[in-house]
């Protein structure tokens, strides 16, 4: 698979890689690890945000968050401080597998008119070695109606259209999730699609510790939250949620 965006002297930042972690340092440790190979030759960036880890998350982090902040927050941080072209988000229990960097880079630049390409959140591995080796093509890219701030790559001129996680109400606990769902909302309002393909094939999968930001929540105090949001979310967007 060509890279036609290798490093060049006079480039401006291609690439910039955010990783938002809570507590998932061997994920992390292992992520770094697959990205060295895919990134020496190209002009990048890694942006950790660390969310009040105490496992070793924050002595590799890039922005140290005493406590935990929630996605919104913390993802935007990373955002504003990214430099590169292209942006991929990337969650710190998600373990990143090799080659997609370059798939999803060739695939934006096929469609320049589009912004955004990621990954199915339901085609993950539970356990570790039951993920795909490596991406060796998006499979069937589809248009998804919720944005793959898990995992996925955006142009950075999207970010410069006042887009940005806001899933930041009055609330009495950092929380989790609806940030997905309002980021797509944000990317509607101004005409950007978001897409979403497979790993390799339908059956592709990534490895995600699915579910460790609620372990260490807590599994009732995540859900409270959850309903929370979700509110705050419906209240946000009741007119274009509400059929004409």
């Amino acid at each position: 698979m060509a890279l036609s965006w290798r490093k060049k002297k006079t480039e401006k930042m291609k690439l910039s890689v955010n990783i938002l972690c809570w507590n998932n340092y061997n994920i992390l440790h292992d992520t770094l690890h697959n990205l060295a190979e895919e990134l020496k030759n190209i002009e990048h960036e890694i942006i950790i945000v660390d969310n009040g880890s105490t496992d070793g998350c924050q002595d590799l982090a890039t922005i140290k968050n005493g406590k935990n902040l929630g996605i919104s927050i913390a993802k935007n941080q990373g955002i504003e401080a990214s430099r590169g072209e292209f942006i991929l988000l990337l969650d710190g229990d998600i373990l990143y597998m090799p080659g997609s960097i370059t798939c999803m880079f060739d695939w934006l630049e096929k469609y320049p008119k589009e912004y955004a390409i990621g990954f199915y959140p339901n085609r993950f591995a539970n356990e570790r070695g039951l993920e795909e080796e490596m991406c060796i093509r998006l499979y069937e890219p589809k248009i998804h109606t919720a944005a793959c701030l898990f995992y996925g790559m955006f142009r950075r001129t999207m970010f410069d259209r006042d887009i940005k996680c806001s899933v930041d109400g009055p609330f009495a606990l950092p929380g989790y999730g609806w940030e997905d769902r309002d980021f797509f909302m944000q990317m509607q309002a101004k005409g950007i699609k978001q897409w979403v393909a497979h790993i390799n094939s339908a059956t592709g999968k990534y490895y995600h510790a699915i579910n460790s930001s609620i372990k260490q929540m807590g599994h009732d105090v995540y859900i409270s939250s959850s309903r929370e949001r979700a509110k705050f979310f419906k209240d946000k967007w009741i007119s274009s949620l509400t059929p004409t």
